[in-house]
């Protein structure tokens, strides 16, 4: 009996100082398939901290945007609309990019929308109705031709005159060469508007991007919280069993596993609304859910204040399109100056005199004197444009410097914390990981204790890829010259007014 009662109090000895029923191997196997195994001499020595769903980059397609530029003309320079280069671009049928399944790259989806995204379209629409405008402008009026006749019926005849007339009027002063110049310089402001729409819809579609893949990488994140969760649960269920915690204990595991669905339901929701903003701005809705592949990691160098304001002041479209728009004001005072230079009327009739028996011709010339309205009230019009579009370029350089200011912020601050991550808080939480769960397998450590130091670097990884997406959004915005509204109607290159409101431009 005192054998048997030594061999029960040794059994229990041993359960108690294991902790629980269940020995390391099941504990260990399970997050092993949860955590990757990471080979390292040192934390502090191994390279940065990467969340990549793919191992391979991936290279931004490089474009060629057309210059555009201002030049001057005279009034009798003719200008060339060169019709053949604005072609219409009419959405190709929807191809069948990737199966369902299939992983989609950032170049594939950037070719997407460059090809079905409508404010694309419209921004081509502006430079073709841009470019018609400036070929009517410059066409000659067309001549009058009719029939002419007089004292019809004298003396028992025909009249003095049967015949026709041609009446033509001769435009003087270059105006014909400046209206064409005029609306050519238009059309060179919507050619800048529609590269600026060409950046603000692929600035779109790399920040929906990310946004879908830092998505995609918090589901996955959240699923392995799950996972912590619903073992923590076990594990105070079987340690309930053996007297080593309470019931208040196991109810807060439970609700903590609840607390993790909920959040796991709020992650898949938020991949499904990314999911679908990034179909929308590439113009296919259509196109089911797909895995995608690329990193958050920074993969270019940090930009300096210096560099991304000089950069900003130096290539913005806002900027040029607004300096060209000078350069269109002061064409038009020109062409309002040479306005009242009248117009010269001929007006040639010929015919056949019946009650002579001859043939007669005629000819008449006019123009009309600019007495009472020689265009001064459209010209201080003209004038006062032209100082409103000066005084805009400097206003929309200050916004801009504002926006940046703003934009920089957040990009320095991020790119700070992303090296704190990469650096000192994600190495040190894995270790502390690794280092219990070893601790663990030796009896050192009790299993608790792991799954606290998983769920904590299992948080860190998720504040490391928020901030990897706030990044990322402020680097593009960025570099891509603070350009976004990728399917916002493209701006007018010009705005209504009395000048631009007569049948025929000028």
């Amino acid at each position: 009996m005192v054998k048997l009662k030594f061999q029960m109090a040794a059994s229990a000895a041993i359960v108690i100082f294991s902790g629980c029923a269940t020995g390391p191997e099941r504990h260990t196997s399970t997050l092993q398939g949860e955590q990757p195994t990471v080979k390292r001499d040192s934390a502090l020595e191994e390279s940065p901290y990467v969340l990549a769903l793919e191992e391979n980059g991936f290279a931004e397609p490089e474009r060629k945007v057309p210059e555009t530029a201002t030049r001057q003309v005279t009034h009798e320079q003719e200008v060339e609309i060169p019709f053949a280069q604005f072609e219409s671009v009419l959405p190709p049928e929807v191809d069948a990019v990737a199966e369902q399944g299939a992983e989609l790259s950032l170049q594939a989806l950037e070719e997407m929308a460059l090809s079905h995204n409508p404010t694309l379209i419209q921004a081509m629409s502006q430079v073709e109705a841009a470019t018609g405008a400036a070929f009517q402008a410059g066409l000659y009026p067309n001549p009058v031709v009719g029939y002419a006749s007089d004292q019809i019926g004298i003396a028992g005849t025909a009249g003095e005159l049967q015949g026709a007339f041609v009446s033509q009027e001769f435009v003087r002063g270059g105006k014909l060469q400046l209206s064409r110049a005029k609306w050519s310089q238009a059309a060179r402001i919507a050619e800048t508007n529609r590269s600026a729409q060409y950046d603000r819809v692929l600035n779109d579609v790399r920040i929906h991007f990310y946004k879908t893949l830092a998505a995609q990488q918090l589901v996955k994140i959240q699923k392995e919280l799950v996972a912590n969760a619903e073992d923590n649960v076990q594990t105070h269920k079987e340690m309930l069993n053996l007297g080593q915690t309470n019931t208040p204990g196991l109810l807060q595991s439970e609700v903590d596993l609840r607390q993790n669905q909920l959040n796991l339901q709020r992650a898949e929701n938020d991949l499904q609304q990314a999911w679908r903003h990034l179909m929308a701005m590439v113009g296919t809705p259509e196109l089911p859910r797909s895995p995608l592949s690329g990193r958050l990691e920074p993969t270019d160098e940090k930009l300096d204040w210096e560099t991304a304001y000089h950069h900003l002041m130096l290539h913005s479209p806002e900027i040029i399109a607004a300096c060209e728009k000078i350069r269109h004001d002061e064409i038009t005072v020109e062409r309002e100056r040479v306005q009242p230079i009248p117009n010269l009327l001929v007006d040639v009739n010929f015919g056949h005199n019946y009650e002579t028996d001859n043939s007669v011709a005629g000819v008449t010339a006019g123009l009309p004197l600019p007495i009472f309205d020689n265009n001064r009230g459209t010209i201080d019009q003209a004038l006062a444009d032209l100082n409103r579009s000066r005084a805009d370029v400097k206003r929309i350089e200050l916004t801009l410097s504002v926006k940046l200011a703003e934009e920089y912020r957040h990009y320095q601050t991020n790119w700070q914390h992303i090296q704190a991550y990469q650096s000192e808080m994600l190495p040190k939480s894995k270790q502390v990981y690794e280092i219990l769960q070893k601790s663990y397998e030796m009896r050192r450590a009790t299993w608790p204790a792991v799954l606290m130091a998983q769920r904590n670097y299992l948080e860190l990884q998720r504040q490391y890829t928020s901030t990897l997406l706030e990044y990322r959004v402020t680097d593009i915005s960025i570099r891509g010259m603070l350009l976004t509204g990728g399917l916002t109607q493209p701006p007018s290159p010009l705005g209504g007014g009395h000048i631009n409101s007569v049948p025929k431009p000028r």
